[in-house]
């Protein structure tokens, strides 16, 4: 069964790492695209204070003119594990709100779903009632993503995560961990790129990965350290950030013992659980129950 909090996270973290990612995929599946003038950049996920917390998209990437500062497009983007009848009301007003608070003209919503099946439930047409008001979702998943011919490094990650290549194959594995390394992150960076790549392996894959990663030739870009569990920490501190970020908008005011927990804490399920709670709780110490 794969890690659902990493296949939610994945896609997230290579948008962080590389905003425009989010347009190259936008501009895969529509005709929209941005001058090459402009300036991507991740937009505030919160918003502001005054939107509802149901209502608080996962990644949000704004692309502006860089003489005037003008937005050009903003992106909603949104990893699906599963169809969602909430999304049917939220995610038109993730478009809403995110267009108010850029006074960008131009907003669109990118869903990204690792299930087929699924994907095809999250395009259906949602229907506002107001005359020639639909939302039709874009969604890309595994059989409907953007060709892997000529990828640039972050798309390659991108559709390894998906997955749309197959990493059993021990070329697309070596295609793979050089997208790694091409994508001229910092150690850091690149950990956390590695740690997500491994987890959304399958065994086989994995194997192959981590057997090349040990050649000589890959010694200088993964070095023993990179393979073990060591490498979640980067997505434990980016799940901690968003935490805290969270609990400040919402005045949640965590006591310094519920802090300590947090800084302490190095597993995933329990952040997003505290995470998940934190959007709608109504006090700090409903979001540490236990």
């Amino acid at each position: 069964m794969p890690n659902l909090t990493v296949t939610h996270e994945a896609p997230l973290e290579l948008i962080r790492q590389h905003p425009a990612l989010a347009v190259n995929l936008l501009s895969a599946f529509t005709g929209l695209t941005v001058s090459d003038q402009a300036e991507i950049r991740l937009g505030p996920n919160s918003l502001n204070a005054v939107v509802p917390a149901e209502f608080t998209a996962d990644a949000v990437v704004v692309a502006t003119d860089r003489a005037d500062g003008r937005p050009q497009l903003v992106i909603v983007v949104e990893p699906q594990g599963r169809d969602d009848e909430t999304k049917r009301y939220s995610w038109p007003a993730y478009l809403a709100n995110v267009r108010s608070a850029t006074r960008c003209p131009t907003a669109v919503l990118l869903v990204i779903c690792p299930d087929p099946r699924e994907a095809d439930k999250c395009r259906q047409v949602i229907a506002m009632g107001h005359p020639r008001w639909d939302l039709w979702p874009i969604v890309i998943d595994p059989q409907h993503a953007p060709a892997a011919e000529g990828a640039s490094p972050y798309l390659t990650l991108f559709l390894a995560c998906l997955p749309a290549l197959d990493m059993a194959d021990p070329a697309i594995a070596r295609r793979v961990l050089e997208a790694i390394r091409d994508t001229g992150a910092s150690d850091a960076d690149r950990r956390k790129l590695t740690t997500i790549i491994l987890k959304r392996a399958s065994d086989a894959a994995r194997l192959i990965l981590e057997d090349l990663m040990t050649a000589i030739e890959w010694k200088d870009d993964f070095v023993e350290g990179f393979v073990n569990e060591g490498l979640a920490r980067g997505l434990v501190q980016a799940k901690v950030t968003d935490l805290m970020k969270v609990l400040a908008v919402r005045d949640l005011h965590p006591t310094k013992k519920q802090l300590a927990r947090v800084a302490e804490c190095t597993d995933l399920a329990t952040l997003d659980r505290w995470f998940d709670r934190s959007l709608t709780a109504a006090s700090a110490a409903e979001v540490f129950a236990d």
